[in-house]
């Protein structure tokens, strides 16, 4: 049975996700930071360079989706009780996209994935390419976390999207 109570988890664990998110890149903004300025090899400085495009995006992305968190929780628990309707017509649209755009995110993450693979074991045959073979390892690695913090997070707002389903499932609208 889907309750208030399921729509305050979700939110909940959807802002400590959030947390996670902004923890996470500023960790790798610093570690990208030490790697270029103190670790002046040519790995590191490639290392480097997906790592801080990676922390910048979870900074901002975290930072943006930590603000409307509880604005949502605070709409959607109203809803559920006086304007259920109000569920279906806008907040079920709303996961529904957010759920289509991290499936494309989880995609374009796994070709990003090969991609980096590719450029490691080209270069990794070439003499003097340590700068693209560390560049390599960094997309690798984020794009490994991005794949799996993404798959967490469309897991969890499936289950409020069938949650959200089931409870307007009866509600007609005019």
């Amino acid at each position: 049975m889907f309750t208030k109570e399921n729509i305050e988890q979700y939110f909940s664990a959807f802002k400590n996700e959030q947390i996670f998110l902004m923890v996470l890149g500023a960790v790798a903004l610093i570690i990208a930071l030490v790697f270029f300025i103190k670790l002046k090899t040519q790995w590191f400085k490639g290392f480097a360079l997906p790592l801080a495009v990676f922390a910048i995006i979870n900074l901002g992305a975290g930072f943006s989706n930590y603000k409307k968190t509880d604005i949502l929780k605070v709409r959607n628990t109203y809803n559920y009780d006086l304007h259920p309707e109000l569920l279906r017509t806008k907040e079920l649209p709303r996961i529904i996209e957010m759920n289509q755009n991290f499936t494309v995110l989880i995609y374009i993450n796994i070709s990003i994935l090969f991609a980096a693979a590719f450029i490691f074991f080209y270069f990794k045959k070439k003499e003097g390419n340590e700068y693209y073979m560390g560049v390599a390892s960094s997309l690798f690695l984020v794009t490994v976390l991005s794949v799996a913090i993404y798959s967490v997070i469309k897991t969890k707002s499936k289950d409020y999207e069938k949650g959200i389903i089931e409870y307007t499932k009866d509600i007609i609208i005019k």
